[in-house]
């Protein structure tokens, strides 16, 4: 008897309360008919072992046997599959409302590379990724994906290079048809804001294939909310030619370009009054690659812009931005959250600003690197907020010093890589951060030294002192909030090392208080020539390191980077 459900099976159908019990009655029927089945061949089975000492393998009745069983197998089989194909029916999946379904569907799309991010992203365009591929499940998926706007408003557009087996000809139309799926992408979106990152490789010649990208990505320029272009100046000249009027909702922009061909012509377009970037609504702007001097010169929205960064940026020769300047720009952007600044002249500033400072209150997370002194720029800076501050300098202890009694009262993160600056140096300066909670160190071995920064007698100005007697700590050191530390000492092979015994007495003092705070430890120097296993040594006294994540990492001098993220 053919099944009521026929038509149903191997779909996703969702099928009715009244039709669930329909399936579950109709698979009960199999289920018996099955046992049937089973026991009709467990028959046959016993037959055939206890003739098979009897007759002959030739023997008709043997045959038969062996028939009989062969076409009750086959029955069997088929009833398995029924069963499981009528079960599949009652799969809960099926009765999922679509609001719940769409939401499932959204959390398969991985959100696109945060906005000034290092990531890369990695969700292609394609058929074998969300929410294409939802597409392909059937067709009442593909009506639930398609009419999701969501799933839709976030593509990554990657360019492909035309390679050396594809003639011109032909990558103009892969190009060109690049466009069309880009411009049915973005459609599907239908009025939601975009999140649209651009990716190709450096040099891409100007074409009409390029054109019709460009197009395909304009043509949805009035709902776009963060922009990310990186690589080809063509198609990023192409983008940053929509005037300020046709993106009203723009919030970030992240362009990064180089000195390949078109970079002259890309710096122009960014200085032009009316281009994108000069846009009301914007808040977050990034650049990398263009040259220090150009964006001084971009009519951006600078009094409404809560994010800049423009840390990452190429000097140009005889000609660079200085800490006056600077303060200069910073001025500008009253409410200011979050800042990242490459300065590599100072001394411009003569006079500090100390009677009539700028105030930067909502800055709570500045970026800061410097090549010289930076004194007058930091005593002209009020920052009442900051809470996040990575340094970097080529210059000595002074200007760190000025910065850190800006910030010393709310400061939380304190991230420093430097090779002018000693622990002598750095210490006092801690002494005011009594808040700070994670601390980052670097040296970064640009020249021969005698300041050593990571020595244990930093190390011992932040550990409490505990005595054979009393195995209480001692009040009266740095950092009593001190969470995180992470240290990446000197690849100098004459250059001092932390040693073994000062990271056990800092980890022991700090979790022998009352309230212990430390969780994490990183430290990554040069190997030495006797290591402990401290994380051992601890133990063995009785410290409790449950909670607490040590990575001690010991290297030798070819495996030894200069690189430091913390």
């Amino acid at each position: 008897m053919e099944s009521p459900f026929q038509a149903h099976l191997n779909t996703n159908y969702s099928p009715s309360d009244t039709e669930k019990f329909q399936i579950t009655h109709y698979v009960n029927g199999l289920q018996a008919e099955l046992k049937v089945l089973d026991t009709e061949l467990e028959e046959l089975r016993s037959r055939s072992v206890a003739a098979d000492d009897q007759l002959n393998p030739a023997d008709v009745g043997l045959t038969e046997v062996e028939q009989q069983m062969a076409a009750l197998s086959n029955k069997r089989i088929q009833k398995i599959r029924s069963i499981e194909q009528h079960t599949a029916l009652l799969n809960p999946i099926h009765s999922i409302p679509i609001d719940i379904l769409q939401s499932i569907f959204e959390r398969c799309v991985n959100d696109p590379a945060p906005f000034a991010s290092t990531q890369l992203d990695t969700d292609l365009m394609s058929p074998c990724s969300c929410p294409m591929l939802l597409t392909f499940v059937c067709s009442s998926w593909r009506r639930v994906a398609l009419s999701c706007p969501r799933l839709w408003g976030k593509p990554y557009i990657f360019i492909p290079a035309q390679t050396g087996g594809i003639s011109h000809v032909r990558w103009i139309e892969i190009l060109k048809n690049r466009a069309q799926l880009i411009h049915l992408w973005l459609s599907r979106a239908g009025t939601r804001p975009l999140t649209i990152a651009v990716s190709s490789p450096p040099g891409l010649e100007n074409n009409d294939g390029f054109h019709a990208i460009g197009e395909a990505i304009i043509a949805f320029s009035s709902q776009w909310e963060r922009l990310r272009v990186q690589g080809s100046n063509s198609i990023l000249q192409s983008l940053l030619a929509v005037p300020k009027r046709l993106v009203p909702s723009l919030k970030s922009v992240d362009l990064t370009y180089g000195t390949f061909p078109g970079a002259i012509e890309t710096d122009i377009a960014i200085g032009k009054p009316d281009c994108l970037i000069s846009t009301p609504s914007l808040r977050c702007i990034r650049l990398a690659g263009t040259s220090l001097r150009t964006f001084q010169s971009i009519p951006l929205p600078w009094s409404q812009l809560r994010d800049i960064r423009f840390g990452r940026l190429t000097e140009s020769q005889g000609n660079s931005f200085n800490d006056r300047e600077a303060l200069e720009l910073l001025e500008q952007c009253p409410l200011l959250q979050r800042c990242e600044l490459y300065v590599p002249e100072g001394w411009v500033l003569q006079e500090p600003r100390s009677a009539s400072p700028v105030i930067l209150p909502h800055l709570t997370h500045l970026d800061f690197t410097h090549s010289q002194n930076a004194v007058g720029l930091f005593l002209s800076l009020e920052l009442p907020a900051l809470m996040t501050l990575i340094y970097s300098t080529l210059d000595g202890a002074e200007s760190l010093g000025i910065l850190l009694k800006r910030c010393a009262g709310t400061l939380r993160r304190l991230v420093v890589d430097a090779h002018r600056i000693s622990a002598e140096d750095l210490l006092p300066m801690l002494s005011q951060t009594v808040h700070l909670e994670s601390l980052g160190l670097a040296y970064r071995a640009c020249e021969r030294s005698t300041l050593h920064l990571m020595t244990d007698k930093l190390l011992e100005g932040l550990t409490p002192s505990i005595s054979e007697e009393n195995t209480s700590p001692a009040t009266g050191f740095y950092c009593p909030n001190l969470q995180k530390i992470g240290f990446h000492v000197s690849s100098e092979p004459e250059a001092p090392r932390i040693s073994d015994k000062a990271i056990f007495d800092f980890i022991r003092g700090r979790r022998a208080l009352e309230r212990p705070t430390l969780r994490y430890v990183s430290i990554f120097q040069l190997a030495h020539h006797k290591q402990e296993d401290v994380v051992a040594m601890l133990r063995e006294h009785g410290v409790d390191v449950g909670d607490l994540t040590i990575t001690l990492q010991y290297r030798d001098t070819s495996q030894y980077g200069e690189g430091f993220y913390f």
